[in-house]
């Protein structure tokens, strides 16, 4: 299915702020009941506690690139990035990684957010 263009352009703007570790812009466009699983870890519930979640992962590393390889819209609501997504660690080493994320979107905010990654190659 071709992604609707005002979601693939909300998809992009999240990506380029997760890129900017721009906080606030995620916290203006998360649901207020919002989910999050991030690969295996348990899932945070609520826009503060999933901002903080956020807040601490960007806190671990100098700096982060998507490089958005495909988008995909499932329905009317849910969007799959799969993309490739590089790393600078704080000890200043360098990877990238395979990623797929989904998110649900409602009412132009994002209420479900889902990374399906192995992250241990970076916090190793």
């Amino acid at each position: 299915m071709t992604v609707n263009s005002l979601l693939e352009s909300q998809i992009r703007r999240f990506f380029e702020a997760v890129d900017d570790k721009d906080t606030g812009y995620l916290a203006h466009h998360f649901a207020d009941d919002v989910t999050f699983r991030f690969g295996n870890a348990d899932v945070v519930e609520g826009r503060p506690a999933v901002v903080a979640a956020c807040e601490a992962f960007l806190a671990s590393i100098a700096g982060i690139r998507h490089v958005i390889e495909h988008l995909w819209q499932v329905d009317t609501d849910r969007v799959v990035a799969v993309m490739t997504v590089h790393y600078e660690r704080l000890d200043g080493g360098r990877l990238s990684l395979p990623c797929a994320n989904s998110f649900r979107v409602r009412d132009g905010e994002v209420s479900d957010y889902r990374i399906y990654m192995d992250i241990t190659p970076v916090v190793a």
